[in-house]
């Protein structure tokens, strides 16, 4: 602070001013406190020299504004005007996308961008990292078209990326370009970060709907060589039942629920033949280790489960090559051979673990007859403990470790869902709308005919419920299997269905892009675009694994990963509301928002405390910025 006088020399009017710097960065002064004039001063507090006890005051100042910032208690004084205007700009902005900024530097992100940029040196005209971190944090805290972010959400941020909509889809052709450099990098820099379990490996497939109606090999006025690229839009089984051209994801994820890979293919794509292609790719980034591959039953194919047949006996393992591969996956009981189905649901024969709390072991009960649980103190007794029983296959010329496991809460569960079709199924009935079709379905150009048992035509047809269909799915209640090539004296019963468990997170996966990162409906139709498109939502899960994976650790001890102590909604929830106000032109950040012990932790985790006071001064916010931008050190090829 300094002194300003203006006016005749013989009565001074004195002020307090300060230098200080725009947004925009243009240096300019302002007026912190008017002092009055020299006669007033003189009179008022009976001083003959008034500029110098006005520059005796200033000194003052000074120094207690220098021990506050020594000792962080630095003070605001806002002051403002009835009539003037407000400023064009909104003055609250998000917070939370710190969190992840630090997220984004420490799994190496912005290294990922300087090594494309140095291999694309004619790419000019735009920040790639820039627009990279708006597509990111855009995607998590607004999920938006790229146009809105462009013109109207990339405001929300205290930092001004000032980005254009043009380069965000140059970006995102550059992105796509090198989505396996992008993918390979991304685990060597988080595996850096975090200790990542690439043991135990879940793939699954889903699919995601476009916006748009055709598929892009039905338009007539366009050359081939376009439609080679656009070639993913197809139509195929959609997961919600669309009429609408869809794209198929497949993805990899580690044992601790960390995205690992992705794969985009067309709609009309044999989900099996997925699994090979990417898994090669994945694999490759540590393919000494021994890994387990968990999939679901739609994902059992004797090839898949072939290529991972690889055991201690294999040459590449032997030579340390390569680590040995196995697999776990689920098995549909129905579509067992009946020998082994019959074995599935005997009633004799069962085992289950009993836990010792005297001994805190596991004690194994072995010869259980299912029969039995119809007592109905026994049922309540069991009615939490899982059953089972396997045996040994060879299939297919495979030999595997078919493991069958029983509850009495699945049993109820699966039994709910049922009853509640079956009741859907008698109103369908009784309305006669149970042959409907949506009207954009291609079904209702079909005619339809019905005959009686003579074969004479009638225009009424007579439906009632499949008794028999009802009968025979109530047998596999309560039913689960799981077929592995880990056998009993390599594997534990309880440890395998606990790896098996575990693929719900990679549903979770599917949600939060779905859901909470609103990846459906695209619209792009250039292959391009839309691998980009879903690269910045397999990126964005990332770095919310990776602040849900800090948290975990921060509580290390208290609660196992994934059982993390916080929700991925709450997560959100957090991040999108952790908002600051600015004040003065940016001298100054309010924190606005209702406080709870995640952001608490969350700021202690981040090193973001400051975010937790009164306010935060610009140059104390810029400062912890720079400071939570930590990178690694650059990747460098062998």
């Amino acid at each position: 602070m300094r002194l300003n006088k203006t006016g005749k020399p013989d009565n001074h009017y004195y002020y307090v001013i300060e230098d200080y710097r725009t947004a925009e960065g243009y240096k300019k002064t302002r007026t912190i406190e008017a002092l009055g004039c020299a006669k007033v001063i003189r009179e008022k507090y009976g001083v003959t020299d008034a500029e110098q006890w006005c520059r005796d005051y200033i000194a003052q100042k000074n120094k207690e504004q220098n021990e506050s910032k020594l000792h962080g208690r630095r003070y605001m004084t806002l002051k403002l005007q009835e009539h003037l205007p407000k400023a064009e700009k909104s003055s609250i902005y998000n917070a939370g996308y710190l969190i992840l900024d630090n997220i984004y530097h420490s799994f190496g992100f912005s290294n990922i961008c300087s090594e494309i940029m140095k291999e694309h040196p004619h790419v000019q005209g735009f920040d790639l990292n820039n627009v990279l971190r708006a597509l990111l944090f855009g995607r998590i805290l607004f999920p938006s078209s790229k146009l809105a972010l462009s013109d109207k959400y990339q405001k929300k941020f205290i930092e001004d990326f000032e980005i254009s909509v043009q380069h965000i889809y140059r970006a995102m052709d550059l992105l796509a370009q090198n989505n396996t450099l992008i993918q390979d990098r991304l685990y060597y820099y988080s595996s850096k970060d975090v200790d990542r379990n690439i043991h135990n490996i879940y793939y699954d497939c889903t699919n995601f709907y476009s916006e748009k109606e055709l598929e892009d090999c039905d338009r007539k006025d366009k050359s081939e060589e376009w439609k080679k690229e656009h070639s993913l839009r197809k139509y195929g089984k959609s997961k919600e039942n669309r009429p609408n051209p869809i794209v198929q994801m497949g993805l990899f994820m580690d044992g601790d629920g960390m995205p690992l890979g992705f794969c985009i293919k067309p709609g009309c794509t044999n989900e099996q033949t997925t699994l090979i292609p990417l898994e090669k790719e994945i694999v490759k980034n540590f393919k000494k280790a021994d890994v387990i591959v968990c999939t679901d039953a739609g994902l059992t194919s004797y090839d898949n489960c072939k290529y991972n047949d690889k055991d201690e006996n294999d040459p590449l393992v032997q030579f340390g090559l390569s680590g040995q591969r196995r697999f776990i996956t689920t098995q549909s009981i129905k579509k067992l051979p009946e020998h082994l189905q019959n074995w599935a649901l005997e009633k004799t024969g069962w085992a289950y673990y009993s836990y010792d709390p005297d001994t805190k072991q596991h004690k194994l009960i072995s010869d259980f007859n299912l029969e039995s649980l119809e007592d109905e103190e026994t049922y309540r007794e069991h009615y939490n403990t899982v059953f089972f029983k396997e045996r040994t296959s060879a299939e297919r010329q495979l030999d595997s470790r078919l493991l069958v496991t029983f509850s009495l809460k699945y049993k109820e569960y699966l039994n709910e869902v049922r009853n509640r079709k079956v009741t859907r199924a008698g109103k369908m009935i009784a309305k006669g709308t149970y042959d409907s079709e949506n009207e954009r379905s291609p079904k209702r150009y079909i005619d339809k005919k019905f005959f009686d048992e003579t074969g004479k035509e009638v225009k009424k047809k007579k439906a009632e419920l499949a008794l028999d269909k009802i009968a025979e799915d109530e047998k596999y209640d309560g039913f689960y299997a799981l077929s592995t090539n880990i056998f009993k004296e390599e594997m534990e019963s309880l440890k395998l269905v606990n790896i098996s468990s575990r693929r719900w997170e990679i549903e979770e996966c599917f949600r939060i892009m779905k859901t909470d990162l609103e990846a459906r409906p695209f619209f792009h139709s250039k292959d391009s675009r839309i691998v980009a498109h879903f690269q910045t939502c397999f990126m964005a899960l990332l770095l919310l694994r990776g602040v849900e994976r800090k948290i975990s650790d921060y509580y290390k001890g208290k609660r196992a990963y994934p059982d993390a102590i916080y929700t991925m909604n709450e997560i959100l929830y957090a991040l999108r509301n952790i908002q600051v106000i600015s004040v003065e032109n940016g001298q100054g950040y309010m924190p606005d928002y209702e406080n709870s012990q995640l952001i608490t932790d969350l700021l202690e985790i981040f090193n973001l405390q400051p975010l937790g006071n009164q306010v935060v001064m610009g140059d104390t916010l810029k400062k912890m910025m720079k400071k939570n931008r930590a990178a690694p050190e650059m990747y460098k090829k062998s």
